[in-house]
């Protein structure tokens, strides 16, 4: 079992805004966007997040404290995470919370049709424009 403290290069003892500021320091640092979305920093990146995600609620943080105590005293007693972490920020979890909810348009459309919509959108655009150039030209 990881030890999230140890993961934030924090002190048991820290407090919200240190978590917070660590948290923030981390994630920049391990994104994968800024890491050519190599494996290391994804996985890290995503240990950097459970360990914020648990370490900044109180009730999870007590709860993760009293069960990594019986660690110390050679109890196998393993303490798991509220979520699945792979799925709550992956992009095809997203796309099904989305269709779910029976949302429609907008700039928070991710749905496949919106996707597929938007470049029949950019094309007629691209198209009506040409048009246009090719009718001033005529005029000439």
């Amino acid at each position: 079992m990881s030890d999230y403290y140890e993961i934030l290069n924090l002190h048991r003892s820290a407090s919200h805004e240190d978590i917070k500021r660590s948290f923030r320091q981390l994630a920049l640092r391990h994104h994968p966007d800024k890491n050519r979305n190599s494996e290391d920093s994804r996985k890290k990146f995503m240990e950097v997040v459970e360990a914020y995600e648990i370490l900044s609620d109180d009730q999870s943080r007590k709860e993760y404290d009293r069960t990594y105590k019986y660690k110390d005293f050679g109890v196998n007693r393993e303490w798991t995470p509220p979520a699945d972490w792979q799925q709550v920020y992956s992009y095809e979890h997203l796309k099904k919370e989305y269709d779910r909810s029976h949302l429609a348009g907008g700039m928070w459309d991710i749905s496949d049709s919106a996707s597929g919509s938007l470049w029949k959108a950019t094309l007629l655009l691209f198209v009506g424009l040409l048009g246009l150039v090719a009718f001033i030209l005529w005029i000439r």
